[in-house]
C-alpha cells in the first residue's frame, strides 16, 4: 500500500507538468520548427515510457500487496483459530475448576474437619501401634543382650570352675606325694580365681598341717567357717590344731558349738582324743589318763582304727617334738591306739 502511493505521487507531478506546458504556449502565437517538433515528440514518448514503467511497478506493486493481504488473512484466521482452540482450553480448565470447587463447597467445611479428623486419629493410632512395636522391640533387644551377657558370664564361669578343679586334681595328686611347697603353689593360683572356694581351702589347710605351719592351719580353717559354719569336717580338724597348739580357750569355745556333732563322732572316740591330745600337750598326765580310761575299758580287745581314716601327721608333728618323758611315751601310745596299731590291752597297761 505504502509503495502505491509512492507511486502516484512520483507521475502526477509530470502529468501536471505536461497539461501546464501545452496549456501555457498557444498553438497559433508562433509556428514551432521541425526540429523542436521533434524534440517534444521524443520528450513525450520518453515521458510516456516512464508513465508506462511507472504503471508497471505500480500493477506490480498491486499484486504484491494483494499477494500479501491474502497472506495476512489466512495468517490471521490461523491465528483466530489457534486463539479460539487455546480460549476454549482455558474456559474447559476453568469449567472443571469451578466444577472441583463447587463440589468441595457442596460438601462443607465440617465434613472437611470430620475427614481431617479421621485421618488423624488413623495416623495417631498408627503412631501408637509403631511405638509399642518399637519398645516391644528394644524389650527384645534388651532381653537378648541381656541373656548374651548372662551366657557370657556363665561361660567365664564355667571356664573358671574348670580351671580351679583342675588345680584341685593336681593339688591332690602333689599332696599324695608329698609335695606340698608344689601344693600351695597351685592352690594359691587356684584361690586367685576362686578365694572363696572350701575345696581349695581345705587343701590349704591339710599343706599348712603337713608342714606344721599351725598358726596358718588355724587361720585357714576359720575362714572356712566363715563361709561354711557347719562344716564338722573342718570344725574338728581345728579342734586338733587347737588342742596340739594348747589354745584351751579356743578349744573350749569352738566344741560348745559344735559339742552335739563332735561327740557323735567316731562314737564318741575323737572327743576323747582330742581331750586326751589337750591335756597331753600341756602336760597333765593324770587328766589324759581320766579322759582315756572309761572309753578304753569299753573297747573290745585287739588293735582297731578307732577314727576311721584319720590322719594323726599334725599329732605327730608336735608329740615328735616333746621333750621326752612319760608325757610324749603316753601321747605316742594314744596316737597308736586310735590309729589302730596298738590293741587295748596295750594302752590299758598304760593306763593302769
Amino acid at each position: 500500500m505504502r509503495k502505491l502511493l509512492v507511486l502516484l505521487l512520483l507521475v502526477l507531478p509530470l502529468l501536471l507538468y505536461s497539461s501546464v506546458k501545452y496549456a501555457v504556449e498557444p498553438k497559433g502565437n508562433r509556428p514551432q520548427a521541425p526540429e523542436d517538433i521533434r524534440n517534444d515528440i521524443q520528450q513525450l514518448k520518453r515521458d510516456t515510457k516512464v508513465s508506462s514503467d511507472d504503471l508497471a511497478i505500480l500493477r506490480r506493486d498491486q499484486v504484491n500487496y494483494r499477494i500479501e493481504k491474502d497472506l495476512l488473512k489466512e495468517a490471521y484466521a490461523s491465528n483466530l483459530q489457534s486463539i479460539n482452540i487455546i480460549v476454549a482450553i482455558v474456559f474447559g480448565v476453568i469449567t472443571l475448576v469451578g466444577g472441583l470447587l463447587g463440589y468441595l463447597g457442596v460438601r462443607g467445611i465440617r465434613e472437611l474437619r470430620a475427614d481431617y479428623a479421621k485421618e488423624l486419629d488413623q495416623l495417631k493410632t498408627v503412631k501408637t501401634g509403631l511405638e509399642n512395636e518399637l519398645t516391644s522391640l528394644r524389650a527384645k533387644q534388651t532381653a537378648v543382650e541381656n541373656r548374651v551377657g548372662d551366657l557370657t558370664k556363665t561361660n567365664d564361669e564355667q571356664d573358671r570352675r574348670l580351671k580351679v578343679l583342675e588345680l584341685i586334681e593336681k593339688v591332690s595328686e602333689l599332696l599324695q606325694t608329698r609335695q606340698f611347697e608344689w601344693a600351695m603353689e597351685y592352690i594359691s593360683i587356684g584361690l586367685g580365681l576362686d578365694p572363696k572356694n572350701v575345696r581349695l581351702l581345705s587343701l590349704k589347710t591339710a599343706c599348712h598341717g603337713k608342714l606344721g605351719e599351725f598358726t596358718a592351719v588355724i587361720d585357714s580353717a576359720k575362714k572356712i567357717l566363715e563361709i561354711e559354719p557347719e562344716n564338722n569336717f573342718i570344725v574338728c580338724n581345728l579342734l586338733e590344731t587347737l588342742a596340739i597348739t594348747n589354745k584351751t580357750a579356743e578349744f573350749n569355745e569352738l566344741y560348745a558349738k559344735h559339742k552335739a556333732a563332735v561327740d557323735a563322732k567316731d562314737d564318741g572316740a575323737l572327743i576323747v582324743y582330742l581331750r586326751a591330745l589337750l591335756a597331753l600337750t600341756k602336760g597333765d598326765i593324770g587328766n589324759a589318763k581320766a579322759q582315756l580310761a572309761p572309753f578304753v575299758s569299753k573297747c573290745p580287745e585287739g588293735a582297731a582304727a578307732r577314727l576311721g581314716r584319720w590322719e594323726f601327721d599334725e599329732s605327730m608333728h608336735v608329740i615328735s617334738r616333746m621333750p621326752d618323758g612319760e608325757s610324749k611315751a603316753l601321747a605316742l601310745k594314744v596316737v597308736q591306739f586310735f590309729q589302730g596299731s596298738l590293741p587295748t590291752q596295750g594302752l590299758k597297761a598304760v593306763l593302769a
